[in-house]
This record gives structure tokens, C-alpha cells and sequence, in this order.
């Protein structure tokens, strides 16, 4: 507790980042509980990890089985190593998800935003590896948490690091700039911070960059960004629950 009160009282030595902070813990905090008038949305509609993969993409549900179990070792190791056991990192559902829809989509261009120790982002570009093709750009935004880690992406594997393009800051500065230069891209996938206004920001600012055979991924379904975006999209997303509170939301451009 007193290391985590050091931590974050060295984060206020900068005004900047201090007052961003602040206003994202009132906008955590105030502003979210309020846009949670539609969870049942969500979990009415809850389906299987593989079931929704499928459906979301379009393909023979044998197809999605067969890649899910074909998962590299760091994905199903008990290996404390693997990033499972890393607070903070994705969940085994959505690294699963991930890995399934990448080596599938076979994407060129991947955008994800929050990449903590890098556990997504080393999904991502081990996929691409396999694939043999794919760009992958990554957008943190240092917390007072990344005073845990080594490094930002430290997981990531020095050999996979080709592919990939790690970006520091705040999304609603980045993505945009990322998608820019490249108008077209494959797969969006939210992981940064889970509140209405990140969220539902960086959905829409993402969606008409990805390309009609494209996915948008969501973590943390836990307020209604995802069923207002899909609204003005006339989307159906396929929600897919895991062992965290909060399931997982697909979109498909198709």
C-alpha cells in the first residue's frame, strides 16, 4: 500500500500527466455508472468463445475449434512467465480470441490500444510470425501502475519486435495520427481504459478505418459504449463471456 501511495504521488510531480489522471478517475468513477442502462444488452446475448469467433468471421466453427487448439505454449503454460499471472494483462478468453481471429483474418494492419506487459501484443505478433505478414501498432498510456513493470511490453519476445510499432500516450491523440497513416486497417482491439467516454471515443474513431472483412475486439464490456456504437453502426456484436466480470464484445465489418 505505501509503495502504491509513493507511486502515484510521484506520478502529481508532473502537472500534465496529473491532471489527465485526475480527470480520468473522476470520468472511471462519475461519469461511467452512468451509461449502464443497457448491460442486459450484453448479457442476453452472451455466446461461446468459439460460437462467436465463428460468427463474427464467418467461418465453419471447426475451422475456429481446430485454431484454438492449435494455441502457442504461452497461451495454455502454467508458466508464471507467460503473462497469465501479470495483473493488469488480457485474460486467457480475449488473448484466445485474439490469436484465433489473427491467424484467420490473416491481417495486414492490427491497432490495438492498452498494452501494459505486453502479454496482447505478443498474441498479436506471434500470430503475425506465424502468418508470416501483418503490422502491428500499440498505444499506451503510462499510469502509475507501469511503475510495476520492467517496461511497457516487456513480455514481447526481441525476435517479433519487427512487426511491431509501440506508441506512448494518450489514445485520443495517437489513433488518430496511427489511422492517418494507414486509412486501411484489419483489426481494432480496445484494451486501454474501460470507461464510456475512452471507449465509445475510440470505437468510432476506429470503425471507418477497418476494412470490410475487419473486426473491432473490445475487453471490458462494462457500460454501454458498445451498444450505442453498434446502434449508430446498425451492428449486431457478438458478446462472449469470460472469467473476469466484464465479457468481451466482437464487431464485424462484413
Amino acid at each position: 500500500m505505501l509503495n502504491a501511495t509513493i507511486r502515484t504521488a510521484r506520478y502529481f510531480t508532473s502537472p500534465v500527466l496529473a491532471i489527465r489522471w485526475a480527470a480520468e478517475f473522476l470520468d472511471d468513477k462519475i461519469t461511467t455508472p452512468l451509461h449502464r442502462k443497457h448491460l442486459n444488452y450484453y448479457s442476453t446475448r452472451k455466446i461461446s468463445l468459439a460460437d462467436g469467433i465463428a460468427k463474427a468471421m464467418n467461418v465453419d466453427i471447426q475451422m475456429v475449434e481446430q485454431t484454438l487448439n492449435s494455441l502457442p505454449d504461452f497461451l495454455t503454460s502454467d508458466n508464471p512467465e507467460s503473462g497469465l499471472t501479470i495483473k493488469w494483462s488480457s485474460s486467457i478468453e480475449l488473448a484466445s480470441i485474439t490469436y484465433a481471429v489473427v491467424k484467420l483474418l490473416k491481417p495486414d494492419v492490427v491497432v490495438e490500444t492498452g498494452v501494459g506487459a505486453g502479454f496482447s501484443s505478443w498474441t498479436i505478433l506471434h500470430a503475425m510470425n506465424e502468418n508470416n505478414r501483418g503490422q502491428l501498432f500499440s498505444i499506451d498510456l503510462p499510469t502509475p501502475n507501469t511503475e510495476l513493470l520492467p517496461m511497457v511490453g516487456y513480455l514481447v519476445p526481441k525476435k517479433l519486435q519487427d512487426r511491431w510499432d509501440l506508441r506512448t500516450g494518450p489514445s485520443q491523440r495517437l489513433l488518430p495520427k496511427i489511422l492517418e497513416e494507414n486509412p486501411n486497417i484489419d483489426i481494432f482491439q480496445h484494451d486501454s481504459r474501460h470507461s464510456y467516454s475512452n471507449q465509445i471515443r475510440e470505437y468510432v474513431t476506429a470503425w471507418p478505418h477497418i476494412t470490410s472483412n475487419g473486426i473491432l475486439i473490445s475487453d471490458d464490456i462494462n457500460n454501454d459504449a458498445l451498444h450505442d456504437a453498434c446502434r449508430q453502426w446498425k451492428k449486431e456484436p457478438m458478446i462472449i463471456e469470460q472469467r473476469k466480470h466484464s465479457p468481451i464484445g466482437l464487431v464485424s465489418q462484413r
